[in-house]
């Protein structure tokens, strides 16, 4: 409990810098009640208006616009569910409006204890590090010990740094935090994934993504492999993309076996498989599938920025 109670506080303080003045809803789906009343607790003591609120677990962005007016109105959200609300519509509203949100996707209780030690002003400076080199290279070049071996052409887009500061008004962030990602050009080459959400424990066989001009042309291995392509299915033949690279950046977290925390852990890579809500109504419904792989070595501008999951640069 502890724990719990410090991570609450942190976000708080070190995460939105929340000012006693200024309102906050809870936002959260029934199995994160426990974690959301750790909140609404520490935040009642801080904050006068401070809100909590409960929606129905098949609550999805096309009927989310019955309270969109009262998420504009707050100066911050967090917000506790599955999916994440990160492109419901009126997230995006209200992050227009100048509400500061924090998402929390699928968070479980141990991840929730960990984030109190987060040093969110570390993992600010090395993300927008790595995501400014990524903003003037060309391509990346990657490999892991599983056998990934990828070429990302990245010219013509900036890279993005995920901090976990939300404390300038209409800024948002998921956590754990820490990645340094950019949209791929293309991509080509094999991922082998270490962790996904589709990934069976019992599984002995490699899962593989067979990735050619950007898009996941065949996934091989066992059952891990038949999960993912079944969920990828369900989503349509534009969930094949491959919409988002990423490195992690997080120094604190260790390989848990979330691929939540898995993807930020500093020197873990990721490909996000999906398309944006723009292009299909049923993004309410679903989400983008992250694959994580370990220990990568990341090679930008002729330079290894990260070898076998050890930070190379002097920062």
């Amino acid at each position: 409990m502890k724990k719990m109670v410090e991570t609450a506080q942190s976000l708080l303080k070190n995460c939105l810098e929340i000012k006693k003045d200024e309102s906050i809803l809870i936002l959260y789906h029934s199995p994160y009640q426990d974690i959301a009343a750790f909140l609404h607790q520490e935040c009642s003591k801080k904050i006068f208006n401070t809100f909590k609120l409960e929606i129905p677990d098949k609550f999805y962005k096309d009927n989310f616009t019955n309270i969109s007016k009262f998420l504009g109105e707050m100066d911050a959200i967090i917000a506790l569910t599955d999916p994440s609300i990160s492109f419901w519509d009126s997230k995006i509203q209200a992050n227009q409006n100048g509400t500061r949100i924090i998402c929390l996707p699928n968070i479980t209780d141990s991840s929730f204890a960990k984030l109190g030690k987060t040093n969110f002003k570390r993992i600010h400076y090395l993300s927008k590090k790595i995501s400014d080199i990524l903003s003037i290279s060309k391509v990346v070049s990657l490999t892991c010990p599983n056998g990934t071996n990828l070429s990302i052409p990245i010219t013509t887009h900036e890279g993005f740094a995920e901090t976990g500061l939300v404390n300038a008004k209409g800024t948002f962030s998921n956590l754990p935090a820490g990645e340094a990602s950019i949209v791929p050009e293309t991509c080509d080459g094999e991922f082998v994934v270490d962790n996904c959400s589709e990934m069976s424990k019992d599984d002995p066989d490699k899962l593989v993504v067979h990735i050619k001009d950007g898009r996941a042309v065949r996934i091989s291995g066992g059952t891990s492999a038949k999960r993912l392509r079944q969920k990828l299915a369900k989503m349509g033949p534009d969930s094949r993309n491959i919409i988002e690279f990423g490195i992690g950046t997080n120094e604190s977290l260790k390989n848990s076996g979330n691929p939540l925390e898995d993807q930020k852990v500093l020197g873990n890579i990721h490909i996000t498989l999906g398309y944006y809500p723009t292009q299909s109504s049923k993004m309410n419904q679903i989400y983008p599938i992250h694959l994580v792989a370990y220990k990568s070595t990341v090679e930008l501008r002729g330079k290894k920025i990260i070898d076998k999951g050890k930070l190379m640069l002097d920062v």
